[in-house]
């Protein structure tokens, strides 16, 4: 059950060594209350239901310190406590101060989405060969690990539109093209979405390649793209279950930092590239080696 953990320190020589216990420890966002006059403290009490407190913060407790922390790991939280009184010696030694905890019916946010850390990769001595690795290794297993998420835009999308959503992405450096019917019509990679949006805010850059016709054709194909359908490529996909081999063929064919996942219906249901593709194969070369 999620318990709010609250610490009313007395000794604040205390205070930054038991900060570094609980941060050792992976103590999740510590709240510290600095001094507070009572009608303040029972003022912030009764705003968030716990008036019934009001009594530890009284007027001749206002030089003590308050740490709060939301946490839902029974273990945890059990070492919170534990090294809490570790630090003080003791919350039955006199000045020493007070720690309780307060079971909390809804707790929301605890943990975010997105700061996930993903474990250090470790580079396997063993030589990388294809040998090494299985070829055969399938889409599946990079979604398994890094769970990428497209960026999906209309045919009708102004450019604008396409750089906000890859912006909201940014591991992300393939658009795809959908019809009304949410099935996949084209990619938009991001060097020729750069090259259409900088043909317009440097165009002089653009004027010194006019050597040919060839280059005269290609600026002036750059200045009539306004939304995607005019930008976007022919749509290369793999399948959940398609080699990583084939993964690979496509986007080194056609110069491809990545490529989506469509299902059978040919809806966008995941994205891979190719720094994710190589962080796999590693991880492969590496428990091969261990089961040695």
């Amino acid at each position: 059950m999620t318990q709010l953990l609250v610490v009313i320190l007395h000794d604040l020589s205390r205070l930054p060594e038991l900060f570094k216990a609980w941060k050792e420890i992976g103590v999740p966002g510590v709240t510290l209350l600095h001094s507070m006059g009572g009608y303040q403290a029972e003022n912030w009490l009764d705003k968030i239901g716990l008036r019934g407190l009001s009594r530890l913060l009284e007027q001749g407790e206002v030089r003590q310190r308050t740490l709060l922390s939301v946490i839902s790991d029974e273990e945890l939280l059990e070492k919170a406590i534990a090294a809490a009184d570790a630090v003080v010696e003791g919350f039955d030694r006199p000045h020493s101060g007070i720690l309780f905890t307060i079971p909390i019916g809804h707790a929301l946010g605890i943990r975010k989405r997105g700061h996930e850390v993903t474990p250090e990769l470790q580079l396997p001595t063993d030589k990388i060969t294809a040998s090494a690795i299985n070829v055969k290794t399938s889409v599946e297993s990079v979604l398994s690990v890094f769970d990428l998420q497209p960026v999906i835009v209309k045919t009708s999308a102004p450019l604008t539109e396409i750089i906000e959503q890859m912006l909201n992405n940014r591991n992300v450096q393939i658009a795809c093209v959908v019809n009304e019917e949410k099935r996949l019509v084209g990619l938009i990679d991001l060097k020729s979405l750069s090259d259409v949006f900088f043909s317009k805010v440097f165009p002089e850059h653009f004027f010194g390649e006019l050597k040919d016709l060839k280059h005269a054709l290609e600026f002036a194909a750059l200045s009539k793209v306004r939304i995607a359908s005019d930008l976007m490529q022919d749509p290369f996909w793999v399948k959940r279950e398609d080699s990583l081999e084939k993964a690979f063929d496509l986007m080194h064919e056609h110069n491809l930092p990545g490529l989506p996942v469509l299902d059978d219906h040919f809806e966008v249901i995941g994205y891979i590239n190719l720094l994710e593709m190589m962080a796999v194969c590693l991880i492969n070369i590496e428990d091969t080696g261990k089961n040695r």
